[in-house]
């Protein structure tokens, strides 16, 4: 689990690169400006630098990014977990719209974690098992934290906290119409027959579910809404 917190660091470091040069090309000395920050989020590594390489080669493994050679990379933005603009313009006595070689708002559709929890579900929903279909080869899932996180939640970013969910009923667990029922998985939902009578969350085998995290989306995101 410390090499996907580690691997989350490491690419939100280069994300913030290339937010900042609006190139997708960076530089391992770039990656090594983050030493401080990286050493401040995990003060029992006392090796950053040996550790970054590592996961550079890591995520170099999973095709997020790609190496250049001597210290050079560029992040894959054709990458599923990649989201990314171009801005947009107009030229001067043209009503020609063009996109600019830079790059905005560069950024994670799921953390890298939910992505490789996505990747072993195949991208079939955990709700209605159904993926949703973009290709004959490609499918498409998202990762939901049933206790989100950041602030005012502050969810971990593990295993027992991530859910797979087609877009719809992502949205549902996310506005709180949509729950499982702790120890039970059945699923629940504001408006009656949304789901099969006793219909219950799948969950494979090897994804242990935390059961603190589903009480948290349950008590203080499910039933607030139901009240």
């Amino acid at each position: 689990m410390a090499d996907w917190t580690w691997k989350q660091a490491v690419a939100e470091c280069i994300l913030d690169v290339v937010n900042r040069t609006g190139t997708p090309r960076f530089l391992l000395a770039d990656v090594y400006r983050y030493e401080e920050s990286l050493q401040r989020r995990f003060p029992r590594n006392r090796t950053v630098r040996n550790k970054t390489r590592q996961i550079l080669q890591q995520l170099r493994d999973q095709s997020l990014i790609e190496f250049r050679g001597t210290g050079r990379y560029v992040l894959n933005l054709g990458h599923e977990s990649v989201e990314w603009e171009s801005p947009s313009f107009i030229r001067p006595g043209s009503a020609r719209v063009t996109r600019r070689r830079v790059l905005r708002n560069v950024r994670l559709r799921d953390t890298l974690l939910a992505t490789e929890i996505k990747r072993r579900y195949a991208n079939v929903c955990q709700v209605c098992r159904q993926p949703v279909r973009l290709t004959d080869t490609r499918s498409y899932a998202e990762g939901h934290h049933l206790r989100p996180l950041g602030r005012p939640h502050n969810g971990p970013d593990q295993p027992g906290n991530i859910l797979v969910l087609c877009p719809n009923h992502h949205k549902m667990f996310d506005r709180g119409a949509a729950t499982v029922y702790p120890k039970t998985l059945r699923l629940g939902h504001l408006v009656r027959n949304v789901f099969t009578p006793g219909a219950c969350l799948y969950v494979e085998s090897w994804h242990q579910l935390s059961l603190e995290c589903i009480e948290y989306h349950h008590t203080q995101i499910f039933s607030r809404r139901a009240v």
